[in-house]
């Protein structure tokens, strides 16, 4: 990486977005909202993630905006939960007034449990089983439906619990400009409609104008809408208004036929954001969140006049916009090696924690700054690894001063998906979650430790011998298997 800037600090204004609650003090050290990432760091261990709460408040007053701003009949910010599960994070975005999106059982109690508006919830999921289905129903929240036989499936659960429900159908949209696509984030280049078609979620629109014409079928289904979800993919602004018009079209087409008017339309998420790591690339989106609200809003308009639809209530399932960027992943430098002049920093942060970068799933390009060093010149570049035995590069070639062991680095837009898709990789546990409010910082999820990713272990009664085990894990392994019952 070539840079202009000679400072990590120089750095950080160069990247900085509107709603980032980073800045530094006169000693070097970087400022998440008013807490210093090294005294975060000894209160509460390290690695560590840290959340702004001003952060999150920002980006969904931005978003719901954005949107308000080109749709005159309501909009609705549904927080996509699976991006960051954290309690905190939800109860956060409804204070802000946002609704929710959520897949399973566990994300729905998580929805509630940081706090919910039951007419703002919305259930996702290609396979509900009839106890999550009984659950959203006592909750009083929309069911988004992925096929036919799932409304039957519900019916039977509403007709059991003598209730009603508020169901939307999942269209599965194809685009015909997307003969031609190409993603930033999964490197696909071709024609993108078979990989659409033979996603899984969602129903065609011959199978939805089915569902429609037989609504009356399901008196216990109250059909307000539909739903859709094309995810974070592109970039482009015009890839995005093809989607939603095309989407728009069908949802005209039914009306057209069957007279049903939706009083709801779920675009889903996947709205990338203005820093945006996802892009395997450093350079900023040169598209605010404004530029896609006009294209998809205009989008929609124009079909729904063409046909004479009432406009529905507009819904949104954004995730990583809302917190991505509020979440910083704070990692120590444990030791240093330089060899054949390359640099390396192992710190104690690894990919296992923040899986969608380096040899993970989608290889997002992560800002790193030296949290302790941000007035100091930038002179080399190292490569920041973790100790896990695959080659778990944070950052290969970060600019950086030149660093000492124990010192503390930061690593940008950790907010989105790191969390929720860790995992123990060489056993190493997860690390503690603060939220922090002006100089406040408050445990959001307490770190694991051995003990506690241990406790879930246990070892067959043929596996129980006299073996020598120096390990304290062994007999707590032999009694957990002895409290669970006999087999």
């Amino acid at each position: 990486m070539e840079t202009t800037t000679l400072t990590p600090n120089g750095i950080l204004n160069d990247v900085r977005t509107p709603s980032d609650s980073l800045t530094v003090n006169a000693a070097g050290e970087l400022l998440i909202e008013g807490c210093a990432a090294p005294d975060l760091i000894s209160r509460f261990g390290s690695p560590l993630f840290v959340i702004s709460d001003s952060t999150l408040r920002q980006n969904v007053r931005q978003i719901q905006g954005a949107f308000e701003q080109n749709w005159a009949s309501g909009v609705n910010v549904m927080y996509a939960i699976k991006c960051n599960p954290n309690f905190a994070v939800r109860a956060v975005v409804h204070e802000e007034g946002a609704g929710g999106d959520c897949f399973g059982m566990g994300e729905l109690e998580a929805t509630f449990a940081g706090g919910a508006d039951p007419d703002k919830i919305a259930l996702n999921g290609s396979n509900k089983n009839d106890e999550l289905i009984a659950r959203a129903i006592d909750l009083g929240i929309t069911i988004n439906l992925d096929s036919e036989s799932e409304a039957a499936r519900v019916e039977s659960v509403a007709v059991t619990m003598s209730k009603t429900v508020r169901v939307n159908i999942r269209l599965k949209i194809i685009p015909p400009e997307y003969r031609n696509y190409q993603s930033d984030l999964m490197n696909f280049k071709g024609d993108f409609r078979g990989e659409l078609r033979r996603w899984k979620w969602g129903v065609n629109e011959e199978t939805a104008l089915g569902m429609v014409r037989d609504r009356t079928s399901y008196p216990h289904l109250e059909f307000t809408g539909y739903h859709t979800h094309l995810g974070r993919l592109s970039q482009k602004v015009e890839d995005r208004a093809a989607y939603d018009r095309e989407f728009g079209r069908v949802v005209s087409n039914i009306f057209v036929q069957t007279g049903f008017a939706p009083q709801v339309i779920d675009l889903g998420g996947g709205w990338p954001r203005e820093r945006d790591p996802e892009s395997g690339r450093l350079e900023r989106n040169p598209h605010p969140i404004e530029d896609y609200a006009e294209a998809t809003c205009s989008a929609l308009v124009v079909e729904f006049d063409s046909v004479g639809m009432p406009l529905p209530v507009l819904w949104l399932e954004p995730g990583r916009y809302i917190a991505g960027n509020a979440g910083i992943l704070l990692t120590t430098i444990e030791s240093i090696k330089t060899e054949d002049g390359h640099n390396w920093f192992y710190v104690d942060a690894s990919t296992n924690i923040m899986p969608l970068l380096g040899a993970a799933i989608e290889g997002t390009h992560n800002h790193i700054l030296a949290a302790t060093r941000m007035h100091e010149p930038i002179e080399i570049m190292a490569d920041i690894v973790g100790p896990l035995c695959i080659p778990s590069v944070l950052r290969a070639d970060c600019p950086l001063p030149d660093l000492v062991t124990g010192e503390v680095i930061a690593i940008l837009d950790a907010g989105m998906y790191a969390e929720s898709d860790s995992h123990q990789l060489n056993w190493m546990p997860r690390p503690a979650t603060v939220m922090v409010k002006g100089q406040e910082a408050g445990l959001a999820r307490a770190a694991e430790t051995l003990d506690s990713i241990f406790a879930t272990q246990r070892l067959p009664k043929w596996l129980q011998g006299e073996t020598v085990s120096s390990s304290r894990f062994r007999a707590r392994a032999i009694a957990g298997d002895r409290k669970s019952g006999p087999g």
